[in-house]
């Protein structure tokens, strides 16, 4: 079988089981990976379009909608940064952290049922090879 099939079976999947919670809590698969995303380093540190932009590989004007979309729903805001007015900071609001523990939940029980049977070793080789695939990918289209 082909790597960007398997892959793409895989992800497939995946997005089928989170989408089930998704909608449970009222949210469309990139808002929810999105909103995890915020929730997860806005803990961390500030979290601005671009960092979204970074992570998920999408262009701004596809960013910038579903962000839209979140602040509609009043799960995030976009407030100016302290040291520079014209950043806007992501911060997400008391709803969208009663929303989250559901997101972790899909997340964690995810990766035990992805891991079962797999040893840590095995785990590691997989990450270390996917990290090459995805950089290969990365080089190629900049």
């Amino acid at each position: 079988m082909e790597t960007g099939k398997m892959i793409n079976m895989i992800s497939n999947r995946l997005r089928r089981r989170s989408m089930a919670v998704q909608e449970s809590v009222g949210i469309s698969g990139s808002q929810g990976n999105i909103l995890d995303y915020i929730l997860v380093e806005g803990m961390k540190r500030k979290v601005y379009q671009k960092d979204i932009e970074r992570e998920f590989g999408l262009r701004p004007p596809t960013a910038s909608e579903v962000l839209k979309a979140l602040e509609k729903r009043e799960l995030i805001c976009r407030v100016p940064d302290e040291e520079d007015g014209r950043w806007k900071r992501i911060v997400f609001t008391k709803k969208a952290e009663k929303i989250h523990e559901a997101l972790r939940r899909e997340i964690e029980e995810s990766e035990a049922l992805l891991l079962r049977g797999i040893s840590r070793e095995e785990q590691e080789t997989f990450l270390e090879i996917a990290g090459k695939m995805l950089k290969n990918l990365d080089e190629h289209y900049r």
